[in-house]
């Protein structure tokens, strides 16, 4: 994949706004803030506010009982986080898109899949809450048993997100980086995530979720102090 880069040294410059314009702005930096802090909250809630998700479905089912409203709660706040980095990922690879737009537009289309196979993932993981309730928890046990082995479920949902959340990321990396569209810390923090989350699994003390965060709202401060909007469509 190749692209001719227009003005690669050009810096983004502070321009004269519109009310549009500064209310577009505002828009999109609340949209990569709101889907950073809400999908980073579910995470770390997960990890701190949880016991470990047993393997077996029956014991999830009835771990997920135990914690009354906690599950419920922190998965609702990762489900409304998705459409809002959808925002986010569109106004990154926008930004991108100025000056390599086959990257910008790969990038969009990478995370766009990746954010469709995390929504289903959520719905998935709602749907257990309803199971946890049931009067039959072994019933309800082997139905979540054989759910999570759907190969259909698996190809339509786990596979995008896996694929398309890793491979966008790295490619918005790269076209943030080489663009220069932000500051070069953003995207070196995004990779950062990327390699934590994605590669190393969040295993360590500190959720990578946190890495996420910093990174979004390192772009929504140079969206909202740049004097160029990026149109999130």
């Amino acid at each position: 994949m190749t692209d001719t880069l227009t003005n690669p040294t050009t810096p983004v410059t502070r321009e004269p706004a519109s009310g549009t314009a500064v209310k577009a702005r505002r828009l999109t930096a609340a949209a990569l803030v709101g889907g950073a802090l809400l999908n980073g909250a579910e995470s770390i809630g997960m990890r701190y506010l949880l016991p470990p998700k047993p393997e077996a479905a029956a014991a999830k089912l009835q771990m997920i009982a135990d914690t009354g409203a906690r599950y419920p709660v922190l998965v609702t706040l990762g489900t409304l986080a998705v459409p809002l980095m959808c925002a986010g990922f569109l106004t990154l690879s926008r930004l991108v898109g100025r000056r390599a737009p086959r990257t910008g537009r790969a990038a969009a289309a990478l995370l766009l899949t990746g954010m469709f196979g995390f929504f289903g993932m959520h719905v998935l993981a709602l749907a257990q809450v309803p199971l946890s309730r049931s009067a039959d928890p072994a019933q309800a046990g082997a139905l979540l048993d054989m759910v999570e082995k759907d190969a259909l479920l698996g190809v339509l949902f786990t596979a995008p997100f896996l694929a398309g959340c890793a491979l966008g990321m790295l490619v918005l990396v790269a076209g943030l980086l080489r663009t220069g569209a932000l500051p070069r810390w953003i995207p070196l923090t995004l990779l950062a995530f990327l390699v934590v989350d994605f590669g190393l699994g969040n295993g360590g003390p500190v959720d990578a979720h946190w890495l996420f965060v910093a990174a979004c709202l390192g772009a929504a401060r140079a969206i909202l102090t740049a004097g160029k909007t990026p149109a999130i469509g």
